[in-house]
């Protein structure tokens, strides 16, 4: 079976937002706190902000980065061979 480029798109940028962007968006989601004083926007930086932090210091980042790549390619691959049995 065949790979869809959106597939692959998608993949690779996913991928490269865990690697570069993730505590950029804990960045986001704590200006916007302030902006509105909504709590739950101030959950979301705690989370984006941890997940961050620890994804940065983990040694196996690029491996948890390409594994996620890995399974938004391959998990509807696999759904569409199930569904056809």
């Amino acid at each position: 079976m065949l790979i869809s480029k959106r597939q692959w798109i998608i993949a690779i940028l996913a991928a490269l937002y865990l690697y570069f962007a993730l505590p950029a968006t804990a960045d986001m989601f704590y200006e916007l706190y302030h902006l509105t004083g909504v709590d739950a926007v101030y959950w979301g930086y705690s989370g984006f902000k941890a997940a961050g932090y620890y994804l940065g210091v983990y040694e196996h980042r690029l491996l948890v980065c390409l594994s996620v790549a890995a399974a938004i390619l391959i998990i509807p691959v696999l759904f569409k061979i199930i569904r056809r049995r």
